[in-house]
């Protein structure tokens, strides 16, 4: 009981978050929570490019004239009635619409496992799993990679998945135990701006260091809601609590903004 009430205690200390303010490129600010930090990174794109890199990411009217509307994946996800905060991290110009992936795209993931400790692939699948569930979006383990390059990806990487230090990235430093966050971009000629891919890196250190399976996941799934489109809340009840320690999995608010994400048209 002792260690479990230390964990919660060294938990309360370090689930907050950095944040980097509007790209491109964002300014960096530093945060007094000295927790968790996300990273949002607008693209630029030409027509061409658009069409034949990744052909949804054009005006939904192209679609339909051409008669290639995409169909969701998965079902949308019903919004819980239950009470919670929830927030995000980016919205589409002048509405409150949230940027968020395409429900008619898969999206996948690899895994590096350099650092990563042995329970990472269960910590990963759960989390997959717990954030399929809440939005409707359909993730893909697609398998290991050797990338770090979490700061300068492509429109085709796949979500990247890493544990690291300080001494790697700087922004682990103190207790600041995870990074999340997506890419997105903005439709030549108009329309939705979505996400294509992100990252989510976690401190090895600290998960050396953490005991609790309850609470390692936590920090994951809390990086997943931030990969998918979540901000912080003030609500203490919530997993995307800034400062954390409160929950330890998703809480009404959070599965209503999740749910909220992955209902989106798709492109």
């Amino acid at each position: 009981m002792e260690r479990r009430l230390r964990e919660l205690d060294w938990l309360d200390q370090t689930y907050g978050m950095g944040s980097y303010g509007p790209p491109p490129p964002p300014p960096r600010r530093g945060s007094s929570l000295r927790g968790f930090i996300s990273l949002v990174v607008v693209a630029a794109v030409t027509t061409s490019a658009v069409f034949a890199i990744q052909p949804q990411i054009f005006p939904d009217q192209i679609h339909e004239l051409l008669g290639t509307t995409p169909e969701r994946l998965l079902p949308a996800r019903s919004i819980p009635s239950g009470p919670g905060d929830y927030s995000f991290i980016a919205t589409q110009p002048d509405s409150d619409e949230p940027v968020a992936y395409d429900p008619c795209e898969v999206i996948e993931v690899a895994v590096n496992p350099e650092g990563a400790p042995g329970d990472h692939e269960s910590l990963v699948a759960r989390a997959l799993a717990n954030t399929s569930e809440a939005t409707g979006l359909q993730f893909e383990l697609v398998g290991t990679t050797d990338d770090r390059a979490f700061s300068a990806m492509s429109m085709g990487d796949p979500v990247l998945v890493l544990w690291s230090d300080e001494g790697e990235v700087a922004d682990l430093g103190g207790s600041i135990a995870g990074l999340g966050g997506s890419y997105r971009v903005a439709p030549f000629g108009g329309g939705r701006e979505r996400y294509v891919t992100g990252f989510v890196v976690l401190d090895r250190e600290d998960f050396e260091d953490i005991r609790s399976d309850e609470i390692r996941q936590a920090i994951v799934d809390h990086e997943f809601g931030h990969l998918v489109g979540l901000g912080h809340v003030t609500d203490t009840r919530q997993l995307m609590y800034a400062r954390g320690g409160h929950a330890t999995e998703y809480g009404d608010g959070d599965l209503s903004g999740l749910a909220v994400l992955g209902s989106v048209p798709c492109r």
